[in-house]
Parts: structure tokens; sequence; C-alpha cells
């Protein structure tokens, strides 16, 4: 199975996924990075999780995900 390129190639489906987390990897870097260069500008993403997790709600919710994206990146 995989997506037809525009030069005709079959790219697999697995590539594109690998190539949009590396995108979202490096995104998340680069504001982490980012948050410790202009700490008055960015909150540290330590900060941002610490007050998103203070509703019980919220914490049930960021565990799932959580075990949501390590089933998907370390179960293929």
């Amino acid at each position: 199975m995989g997506l037809a390129s525009q030069w005709g190639e079959a790219v697999s489906v697995s590539t594109a996924s690998y190539v949009v987390w590396t995108v979202i990897g490096g995104l998340v870097l680069l504001l982490w990075w980012f948050s410790y260069r202009r700490p008055a500008a960015v909150a540290h993403p330590s900060a941002v999780v610490g007050r998103l997790a203070t509703l019980p709600v919220v914490r049930v919710v960021l565990v799932l995900g959580f075990m949501w994206l390590g089933w998907h990146l370390f179960a293929r």
C-alpha cells in the first residue's frame, strides 16, 4: 500500500507517517529550546503540563493521550 508521489513513484504510508512525526518532534524541540531562550515569551513545557494537570479530568486525558502515543509509536 502506498501513495503516489509527484514523480509517480510509490511512497509507503509508514514513510509519510515517519516524516510527519519527525516534523512534529522537531517543532516540539524548537518550542522547548525557544522557551528556555526567552522564558518571558514562551512558558516552559513542564509549566504548561503542570498547569493543565491541576484538573483530575485533564490528568486522565493526558495519561490516555500518552498511552495512545506510546502504543502508536512503539508497537509497530
